[in-house]
């Protein structure tokens, strides 16, 4: 074997381990593509659900806040109501307070006339009532 076939094999082996090589890089970039594609992918996907979870959230929140409202609209409504009944109830206990104190004095007055009636029935002496029948038959 001479020198030229052992450098022709040589340039043959390096020729061949190039094409190798670079099948390989060609492989290898054809998936860097394919996984650029996909994160892309992957990425778009993640936009959308990111998307459409600040929606959701958001109607959630809306709806929350409108339930909110309402309950706040309904105590606002329930402590006027309240109010209102306190106010009557207080009114109503001055009213009867007022013929309470009425009902005292109308009592304390009748009091009154009964002792004053009967001490005009102690200043007034009856006469007795003579019976005339009782007198003829004594006689």
């Amino acid at each position: 074997m001479g020198l030229n076939e052992i450098l022709l094999i040589a340039v043959i082996s390096v020729l061949l381990l190039g094409g190798v090589i670079f099948r390989f890089a060609l492989s290898y970039r054809d998936q860097v593509k394919s996984l650029k594609e996909q994160l892309r992918n992957m990425r778009e996907e993640h936009k959308e659900k990111r998307h459409e979870f600040l929606k959701e959230t958001k109607k959630i929140i809306d709806d929350y806040d409108a339930d909110l409202k309402k309950r706040d609209e309904e105590i606002e409504k329930l402590t006027q109501q309240l109010e209102q009944c306190d106010e009557a109830f207080r009114r109503n206990n001055g009213l009867i307070e007022t013929l309470e104190a009425d009902v005292r004095s109308r009592d304390a007055e009748i009091e009154r006339l009964k002792q004053e009636g009967e001490q005009c029935d102690e200043t007034v002496e009856v006469p007795p009532h003579k019976n005339k029948k009782s007198k003829k038959k004594s006689k």
